[in-house]
């Protein structure tokens, strides 16, 4: 049996018109698996009579739905329930296989293995490609939809408005915050996030302890040595000891954040050193990722209550309540005829 699976890619792999691509297949667990080339969704086939792309002088398309064969002797697929094969997860890390190593060889950038399925669809057939017969009690074809997609709002009402214009134009914002806010937008990629959320950190408490000398009149050449002796402070050193001497504070009195401020510097130093973010020995999720810069935006707002005002900076905390409706495809339909280079499917809102 057949369960021919389709995948909504959150990018696209553009192909020259008339390229051949032969699919190939390899076996996992008893399951024989079928990597199909990509084809265009309805949305991009839409979008390329506004933008066109050549490759090698060749217009090219625009295939952001991959197409994967499942293939073994029989799959659960009960009418009307959630547990079909092949599950979720299985094909989630086939569609992560091939998308890492297409981002390998094709050195790309712009593909990321994903996070979660966001739309994909199954059609069970015959071995030979023929329709399944009819039984109610086995579902011959299914759409997935994950809602939990994510959705990127930047308010802007009256409030906001004016404190933007409340600031100068010359105005040049804290490099820890531009830090910590391309480290929420690097979500869900977990390594890169707390890569540039423990930057932040560093860069922050550089400059509090560097502020901090000036006001209380530290021998400049004293805080040259302190700084620029060959074993210099550490961050954990500078967050403790020092901010203690300067400020009379220590984050380490701080258990939570202190912990938080561990663990993000142990995930940062696993990804830069050995490729993968971990704390204990197990990898960080995305959600604890998320987390873990939270902390870091915490522990700066708490360093920043313990400084003079003499070194404080402009902060704007704008509650804003928002709503999101988004209408989601109800029925959808498909011409499963696949060969390796075309596929088409319908849609029916």
């Amino acid at each position: 049996m057949l369960a021919r699976v389709s995948v909504q890619l959150p990018f696209a792999l553009s192909i020259p018109e008339g390229q051949t691509l032969i699919s190939h297949a390899y076996e996992e667990d008893g399951c024989i698996i079928r990597i199909y080339p990509p084809v265009e969704s309805d949305t991009s086939r839409l979008l390329a009579d506004t933008q066109k792309i050549r490759i090698n002088d060749v217009a090219a398309i625009q295939a952001d739905v991959l197409r994967i064969d499942f293939q073994k002797a029989a799959f659960q697929r009960p009418a009307g329930s959630g547990a079909l094969e092949p599950a979720a997860d299985m094909v989630l890390r086939v569609t992560n296989s091939f998308l890492s190593r297409v981002r390998h060889v094709a050195h790309s950038p712009w593909v990321r293995p994903l996070d979660r399925l966001l739309a994909w669809w199954i059609v069970y057939m015959n071995d030979d490609q023929t329709a399944l017969e009819h039984d109610d009690r086995f579902t011959r074809e299914c759409g997935r939809f994950d809602v939990a997609m994510k959705i990127e709002v930047t308010p802007l009402n009256t409030l906001i408005w004016e404190d933007v214009h409340r600031l100068p134009p010359d105005y040049d914002p804290p490099p820890w915050d531009d830090l910590l806010l391309d480290a929420f937008a690097e979500l869900p990629r977990v390594g890169p996030s707390v890569v540039l959320a423990a930057t932040a950190l560093e860069v922050y408490i550089s400059a509090v302890l560097n502020g901090l000398a000036r006001l209380n009149s530290t021998p400049p050449d004293l805080w040259k040595w302190i700084n620029d002796r060959r074993a210099e402070p550490t961050v954990e050193e500078q967050y403790d000891s020092l901010l203690h001497i300067l400020a009379g504070h220590s984050l380490k009195s701080e258990k939570r954040l202190w912990q938080c401020f561990m663990n993000l510097k142990a995930a940062r130093n696993k990804f830069v050193h050995e490729g993968i973010a971990q704390i204990h020995g197990m990898p960080v999720s995305s959600d604890e990722a998320k987390k873990l810069i939270a902390s870091a935006s915490e522990i700066i707002t708490k360093v920043r209550g313990w400084l003079p005002r003499e070194l404080h900076w402009p902060v704007f905390n704008h509650q804003t309540p928002i709503e999101l409706l988004k209408l989601v495809l109800r029925n959808t339909k498909y011409d499963a005829t696949v060969n390796d280079e075309t596929q088409q499917r319908r849609i029916e809102p």
